[in-house]
C-alpha cells in the first residue's frame, strides 16, 4: 500500500480529527482484530497520550490466545516519546536489519524468538531519537539508503 506522499502513517493520524473518522489506509494498515498473544506487545502502544492506534483485549479463546481489537486514541501528542533506531549486523559487518522500538531490549528478545536470522547478529548499534515520528522517518530513510538484508518494508532488494 502506498504511503501518503512525504508523510508517515503516524503523522497522518496526528493530523486526523475524530470527526473525520479513521482514514482508509490507516484502517487497512491496522486491522480491526489481531489474534494471538504474540501481539500483546503492541497493546497500550500510545504512551504519549495519543493520538495513535493501539490494541485492547477483546475476548479470550480456548487455546489461551486473546483477540485484540483496534482502539483509536484521538487527540494530540502531549510529550514526544524517545524511540530507539537500531541496526543489527553480522560478524562480517553486513547490515541485517534496521528497526525502531520504545523498548529495544524487549524487541530484541522478540526477534530472537521469531526470526531465523537472529543467530547471525554479532553487533547492535542504536541511537535514541526524540520522538516516534522522528524514528519512523529515520528508519524508512535508513532502510532505503542502507538496504538491510532482512527488512522488507521500504527495501526493494530484500530477500
Amino acid at each position: 500500500m502506498p504511503e501518503p506522499s512525504g508523510r508517515t502513517a503516524l503523522e497522518a493520524l496526528y493530523a486526523t480529527r475524530e470527526s473525520d473518522g479513521l482514514q482508509q489506509f490507516l484502517a487497512d494498515l491496522y486491522p480491526h482484530y489481531l489474534p494471538s498473544l504474540r501481539y500483546l506487545g503492541t497493546a497500550g502502544s500510545c504512551p504519549n497520550g495519543g493520538p495513535g492506534i493501539l490494541y485492547g483485549p477483546w475476548d479470550w479463546e480456548a487455546d489461551w490466545c486473546v483477540t485484540l481489537v483496534r482502539v483509536v486514541e484521538w487527540g494530540s501528542p502531549t510529550t514526544p516519546v524517545p524511540t530507539t533506531l537500531y541496526r543489527l549486523f553480522d560478524k562480517k559487518g553486513s547490515l541485517l536489519y534496521v528497526g525502531i522500538s520504545l523498548s529495544p531490549a524487549q524487541r530484541w528478545v522478540h526477534h530472537s524468538e521469531h526470526k531465523d536470522w537472529w543467530p547471525q547478529v554479532a553487533r547492535i548499534e542504536f541511537d535514541w531519537l526524540a520522538s516516534r515520528v522522528e524514528a519512523l522517518r529515520a528508519e524508512a530513510e535508513a532502510i532505503r539508503a542502507e538496504r538491510p538484508i532482512h527488512n522488507v518494508q521500504h527495501n526493494s532488494t530484500a530477500a
